[in-house]
């Protein structure tokens, strides 16, 4: 029979590539199991060295320690295991699908501090976005209470924005009321058990862009006749309406800056009724 080998802690951190305060902090927690010689020094055999090669397998499931206790525990059920398993299965599943939408929500504002490098102060012409009415609020700060509601309830709801709806009349803007809107292209990143299907959709209505920074949630009058001007400028009539969507924030101790999306929604002169 062969003579079992014994190692001494450098000669174990060298092979498995641990080092030597992580394999004390295992042999404290009772995962290995060192033997004291004679001459003083404690040797591991190569059962330690298995051990530690199922250690390192789990720790790359992300399995905590006292998991992992667990698992070098004796007479545990195959049933145990496979039911541990499948739970932690779901675990890293819900991970996934936390950092896919931190992902979806960085390449959002991405895509918002674009469109300020590109339009700010400017007029264009760009359709409405293409997206999924969540909610038709009173005002802007209802619509933020059924933000919170609503996000609180479903994950991934809180990519929603903020179009304020107002009406053109004698040159001054009407508040009509907020809508929470979610983008047509986000679905994967909600939660599968709320139907985005069962909402109503924007049009795709061509209209008057322009990014205004402001000191207030709101927009002006000034903007508004800003771009009735470029339009008319450009052949096009304002239909009466217009939106304004809280894109993005810079908050300051004393100062806050807005950036709002401004569209004007725009019909070509001569076929309005």
């Amino acid at each position: 029979m062969d003579k079992k080998k014994e190692y001494l802690i450098g000669d174990v951190s060298r092979i498995v590539g641990l080092s030597r305060d992580a394999l004390r902090f295992y042999e404290k927690k009772g995962i290995i199991h060192a033997k004291k010689k004679e001459n003083g020094y404690r040797y591991f055999s190569d059962e330690d060295i298995y051990r530690l090669m199922c250690i390192v397998y789990r720790r790359k499931m992300n399995d905590s320690l006292e998991e992992i206790k667990d698992f070098v525990k004796d007479d545990k059920p195959v049933a145990h295991m496979r039911q541990h398993l499948e739970r932690r299965i779901g675990e890293e599943e819900e991970e996934i699908c936390r950092r896919r939408q931190t992902i979806a929500r960085l390449k959002l504002s991405i895509h918002d501090m674009e469109n300020i490098e590109a339009y700010e102060g400017k007029c264009v012409l760009k359709e409405l976005p293409a997206a999924y009415i969540l909610a038709t609020c009173e005002d802007l700060y209802d619509s933020l209470r059924q933000w919170f509601s609503m996000s609180s309830e479903v994950s991934g709801l809180d990519m929603a924005y903020f179009y304020n709806v107002f009406s053109m009349r004698n040159g001054m803007l009407e508040n009509e009321g907020t809508q929470l809107l979610i983008y047509k292209g986000l679905e994967p990143f909600i939660n599968s058990g709320f139907d985005l299907s069962a909402c109503l959709s924007t049009e795709p209505l061509p209209c008057v862009y322009r990014v205004e920074a402001s000191k207030d949630l709101l927009p002006d009058a000034a903007a508004a006749e800003t771009m009735a001007d470029w339009a008319s400028s450009q052949g096009f009539v304002p239909t009466g309406v217009f939106y304004s969507n809280n894109m993005t924030s810079f908050l300051g101790e004393d100062t806050n800056i807005y950036y709002l999306e401004l569209y004007m929604p725009v019909i070509p002169a001569g076929k309005q009724k």
